[in-house]
């Protein structure tokens, strides 16, 4: 995943970054409110770190301006000294996915953001999967059917997961939007279009493998499962 650490603390900094950066993790270290804030403006996350105390702004406050004021609606872990319960509902209330507390243990620390991951729908339960005839290689970051091993670029491969971790299920474009490519509103690009038919071409999502990959008008897209026998052309 993408990470955003917002945490003052140079020691922390470089103990999250230590802990998260063997699981594979992109991370992007800020000390002050502001650098996070203006990053944000350029550079997407699938997930933010954030801390209390900070030298330029409450780390509640800030969690709370991301979710109402700014509309981001990514994965939030809120860091806090205290185990206090008013002080961890006020943190959860104000938007955090979860929170952690200090002192950080590096095991819980990746646990939780694992969880988060998983839950999201941003990291597979495991390094290989297998949905119909697809093989999912998670760590490969590949997908094989008929014996073919097709490598597909970073956001094809997060498209294509995405979709099959939800056969079936509705998916708007503003969701693929801000999940693979950490974009949000209502934003006009074709880029999710070339993106499904490239999916299409190089998975043979026509329905002759077991799954159509369908674009809905107006509403998003569906990764339907359906019998060999009536496979049709996409939408």
């Amino acid at each position: 995943m993408r990470i955003g650490v917002l945490e003052d603390d140079d020691i922390q900094q470089s103990f999250i970054e230590l802990c998260l950066a063997k699981d594979g993790h992109e991370i992007s270290l800020f000390q002050r409110a502001s650098e996070l804030r203006r990053a944000l403006q350029h550079q997407s996350f699938d997930l933010l770190i954030i801390d209390w105390r900070l030298p330029d702004a409450c780390g509640m406050d800030v969690t709370k301006n991301l979710r109402q004021h700014d509309g981001w609606r990514g994965l939030i872990l809120f860091i806090t000294a205290s185990q206090n319960e008013e002080d961890v509902v006020m943190a959860l209330e104000h938007g955090a996915d979860d929170f952690i507390a200090k002192p950080l243990r590096p095991r819980e620390l990746s646990a939780r953001i694992n969880a988060l991951g998983r839950r999201a729908g941003i990291i597979a339960e495991d390094t290989a999967a297998k949905v119909g005839s697809y093989h999912l290689d998670h760590q490969q970051r590949c997908i094989r059917f008929e014996e073919h091993a097709v490598t597909l670029t970073d956001k094809e491969y997060r498209l294509a997961t995405l979709l099959f971790t939800h056969a079936n299920e509705l998916l708007s474009r503003a969701h693929l939007l801000e999940v693979v490519w950490g974009m949000q509103g209502d934003i006009s690009t074709r880029t999710i279009d070339t993106h499904i038919s490239r999916l299409r071409r190089k998975l043979s999502l026509d329905g002759s493998h077991g799954f159509r990959l369908r674009s809905i008008y107006q509403c998003g897209y569906r990764m339907e499962s359906v019998s060999v026998s009536s496979v049709g052309n996409p939408a």
